[in-house]
Parts: structure tokens; C-alpha cells; sequence
């Protein structure tokens, strides 16, 4: 995969020391300059955020995470910015980094006051009460072990703060690779990841920590070097990325002058039976909105009157008769019945790329020849499975599916070879080459009936006109993701405009 700046990697504890230490060594510089930058960074967080122009409170611990915390209140109290600092450990015991950005705080008259015991706990919440913004830098991404004693105790005093919580790098408890709370963690209203994302701020309890999740802030390590360790160090994938909008400009590059229908791609649409007329409709709009040049649909004879007459701009064929020959790509499933296994065998014989969705999914899970037609496709496929269709994909429950999206996605990749969407909140992608996307867009208002269909339709659609997979999926599940943060609809049908409104705003 090319390295482009919007790919965001995500990191695990031990890929994240090493890009540190190849960036000092590469560059010549120490640990102490990457905390300044970090520092600094933080520091603006804290005057972006802070409630007015009171007090700003941090609470460190004796690592570099505490390290990054004086930093910013040192560059703050700089600023005339009124700050104390509650280091919840004795002075006496830091050492290296954190001893050096403690005496430079105590050189400009930054105000520390150590509160090291369970009899410290009124003096800390007297102080919380006085405060306008609490930064926790407490505990950064080396935690792995329980937090007890005085550290719990301040932390449950930490939530009880009237003012936003603002996190470095992590929520103090979260460990960092797995998005566990470790004991105790603090709820963190904010956080600023540090150089990168971590697997434990979307993994288990991580992802409901830090209801506003700032970008990564920047360190001086280089975008290269942290894919490379990535690859040097792998963890359950070759790459993990946080999806990003801006690779949807990629996905709409600008069309020659002299670009005519075909050439924007011919999309076939395979879907709909009685009662479900209304999918395959929404699919082949999807694939409008994201300016595929031609769909075509095919449908059951029985139902054939209903679809065609709901479809202006789609031809809409008789599916014993439809002419799929001629195609740039296919979606299938989307309001299918029982019946139609041996038509979905006839489609995965194409070489062109198929989004499958919907019925289409429950037909593979219940035919294991279907199952084998899908792994020896030459072709590309991609699944869009919502946790109901992935339980019965991998023979589990939607309880399982959701406890562990991820690894259920990854098992779903391995199972059939195939792209896998898994939907839902903070929906998961994942390609055979073993690249993964966490996608931090949506909204509970995607919960509806369509939206499915809908997004089926803009991955078909962009596959159709010859985007590559990895631009087209994960460019599609976030332009389908942006439109639904939208407060201006409430049923898919509504979805399709915003989602054309977006691609005319990202287009190149």
C-alpha cells in the first residue's frame, strides 16, 4: 500500500517504543525532545478546551506521561495561564526525563502540590472543584498491571469533576493494546492520542472512552516510520488504520472531458422478492449518488412491475431475461429470497468485482458450496455483513460478534477469502492482505432499514467505475458514515441526497 498522509496508522505499546527509538536514532535526539513536542501539542489542547480562564489541573504520575503533563504546564503558567500541578507520587522518586521537566517547572514557578495518600483525597477534590479543565497524566501506554490503592481512589475522585477530563494519550486504566480497564480508568471526556492512535483507544471499554478523540499529536516521528514498524512488528494485521475522510477525494478523481456512461462504470444490481422491492431500489441510488455512469437491475419476474416503476434513472430487467453478460461490477442479496442460490452461483462466476449483501450473506452461511464457489473467486468480493449476517457466517452468536469485532471480522477474511464491512458503530474493514480500517464516523441514526442498501450501493458503485478496493471500500463506508452524522434525515431514502451533496464537496 502506498503511504499517503491521510492513512492514520493505529499502534500497539510495542510498535509505538519503537518508532520513538528509530526516530532518535534516524534524527540524533533524545526522548526529552519528543516530550517537548508533545508537551507543547498538549498544551494547546489545553487552551482549546479549557471552560474559561480559570485554573487547569494536571494529575501525573512518574513516567513520561507525567513528563508530557509538566511540559504543558510549564509552556502554560508561561502564558500567564493559572496551573497547578498534583503529582499523585513524592517528588523524590522521579527520575530521568520526568526529574529533568520537574526541576524546569519548578525554575518558572509552576505551582506543585504532591498528594500521595488516601488522606490527600479531600485536598485533591478541594482542588478539582477549583479547576476548569483536569488533565489526567496519570498513566501513559506502559500500564499493564491493576490499579489499586491511592491511584483507584483518585481516579474515582477524577470522574466525579465537574469540568471536562482531558486524557494524554490514553484514559489512565486503558491498556493501551487491548482496551481493557485495568482496575480503574478514568472517563475521559478528551483525549490526545500522542504521535498515534492506539489499539485501545477503539478496542472493548477503550472505545467508550474520550468522547471527543483529537488527532494524533504530532511528534516529530515521521508517517513511514510508523507503518514500517507496523510491518517489522506485526499485530493481528499487516496494517491498522483509522479510516479518514479525506481519502474519499481519492475515490472521486476528476473525469476527462471527453468521459462518456460506460465509462464511469456499469454497476448490476441482483436483488428484491415480495415485500422487499424497496433494496434493490436503494442500492442502484447509492450507486447513482456516487456518479456511477450505468446500473442496470435485475429483480424476480413476479415483482418486476413494482421495482421498474419505482426506477427512473435505473434499467430494470426481468431477471430471467436480464442481459448481466456486460458488467463492471455487481451487488447482490439486498431483498433476495430463499431461492436464489443457484443465481448466486452463476454470479460469483464473474471476474468483476461483487459487493454481497443482505440475503445474499445468509444463502453463503447456510451452503457450504457456496462457501467454496467464494474462496476460489479470481475476482474481487466484498461482504457487508451486519453483526446477525457475520454470527451466521461464523456458525456463533451476534453477543460473540459484537464482544470482539475486530477478531470477528479477521475471522470472517480468513474464512473466505474476501473484503469483509462489518457494520455497526465504529464499523470495521478488513482485506484479505490482512489491512484493516477502524471507521470513527456514524451515527445511531444509521440504525434504520436501508441504510444498508444504500451504502451496498456506493461500494458497488465505486468498484464499478475502477476505483481500487483499498480507496473504494474504505472511502465508501466513510462517505456513507459522514452523510448519516447528518441531523437532516431520519429513512435511507433521505441518506442518498446528503451522500450526493458530499461527493460534489470532495470530488477533485
Amino acid at each position: 500500500m502506498t503511504i499517503k498522509q491521510f492513512y492514520k496508522p493505529i499502534l500497539t505499546t510495542a510498535q509505538m517504543r519503537q518508532a520513538e527509538q528509530k526516530t532518535m536514532q534516524e534524527k540524533s535526539i533524545t526522548s526529552l525532545i519528543l516530550m517537548e513536542q508533545a508537551g507543547l501539542a498538549l498544551a494547546r489542547a489545553c487552551q482549546k478546551h479549557k471552560l474559561d480562564s480559570g485554573r487547569i489541573v494536571f494529575i501525573i504520575g512518574s513516567g513520561s506521561n507525567g513528563g508530557d503533563g509538566l511540559v504543558a504546564a510549564r509552556l502554560l503558567r508561561i502564558a500567564n495561564v493559572p496551573i497547578t500541578v498534583i503529582p499523585l507520587v513524592s517528588l523524590d522518586s522521579m527520575q530521568g526525563d520526568i526529574k529533568h521537566q520537574l526541576e524546569l517547572a519548578l525554575k518558572i514557578g509552576v505551582k506543585i502540590r504532591p498528594l500521595t495518600h488516601s488522606e490527600d483525597a479531600n485536598k485533591l477534590q478541594s482542588w478539582l472543584k477549583r479547576s476548569v479543565l483536569v488533565v489526567d497524566a496519570i498513566f501513559g501506554t506502559g500500564l499493564n498491571k491493576p490499579i489499586t490503592g491511592w491511584y483507584a481512589q483518585a481516579i474515582q475522585i477524577i470522574n466525579q469533576a465537574h469540568c471536562p477530563r482531558l486524557s494524554v494519550d490514553i484514559a489512565s486504566g486503558i491498556h493501551a493494546d487491548t482496551g481493557e480497564v485495568q482496575g480503574a480508568a478514568v472517563q475521559a471526556d478528551i483525549t490526545l492520542p500522542i504521535a498515534a492512535y492506539k489499539w485501545g483507544h477503539w478496542l472493548k471499554d477503550g472505545k467508550q472512552q474520550g468522547s471527543l478523540m483529537l488527532p494524533p499529536a504530532p511528534i516529530g516521528i515521521h508517517q513511514s516510520t510508523m507503518m514500517n514498524m507496523m510491518q517489522a512488528y506485526p499485530f493481528l494485521v499487516e496494517q491498522s488504520l483509522l479510516n479518514d475522510k479525506e481519502i474519499i477525494r481519492e475515490a472521486f478523481p476528476a473525469r476527462p472531458v471527453d468521459a462518456y456512461k460506460q465509462f464511469c462504470g456499469h454497476l448490476w444490481v441482483f436483488g428484491g422478492s415480495k415485500g422487499y422491492t424497496g433494496a434493490p431500489t436503494l442500492v442502484a441510488q447509492g450507486a447513482q449518488a456516487v456518479r456511477t455512469g450505468v446500473i442496470s437491475l435485475a429483480c424476480p419476474d413476479d415483482v418486476y412491475p413494482i421495482v421498474a416503476a419505482a426506477s427512473l434513472e435505473t434499467m430494470v430487467h426481468p431477471e430471467s431475461i436480464a442481459p448481466w453478460d456486460k458488467h463492471s461490477a455487481i451487488v447482490a442479496g439486498p431483498g433476495w429470497g430463499d431461492e436464489q442460490g443457484e443465481r448466486l452461483q452463476q454470479i460469483m462466476q464473474s471476474e468483476q468485482p461483487i459487493v454481497l449483501d443482505a440475503n445474499a450473506l445468509n444463502l453463503i452461511s447456510r451452503d457450504e458450496a457456496l462457501q467454496s464457489a467464494l474462496k476460489q473467486r479470481k475476482g474481487l468480493t466484498v461482504l457487508t455483513p451486519h453483526p446477525g449476517e457475520a454470527a451466521r457466517l461464523l456458525n456463533t452468536t451476534n453477543t460473540d460478534i459484537q464482544a470482539d469485532r475486530i477478531q470477528a471480522t479477521l475471522d470472517l477474511v480468513e474464512k473466505l477469502k474476501v473484503w469483509v464491512v462489518l457494520k455497526g458503530a465504529r464499523c470495521v474493514i478488513a482485506s484479505p492482505d490482512k489491512h484493516l480500517w477502524i471507521n470513527p464516523y456514524g451515527s445511531p441514526n444509521l440504525a434504520t432499514a436501508g441504510t444498508g442498501d444504500v451504502l451496498a450501493g456506493v461500494l458497488g458503485g465505486l468498484l464499478a467505475q475502477g476505483v481500487e478496493p483499498d480507496i473504494a471500500v474504505p472511502a465508501g463506508v466513510a462517505l456513507h458514515s459522514l452523510a448519516g452524522e447528518s441531523a437532516d434525515w431520519f429513512k435511507a431514502g433521505q441518506l442518498l441526497a446528503i451522500i450526493a451533496d458530499k461527493v460534489k464537496a470532495y470530488r477533485q
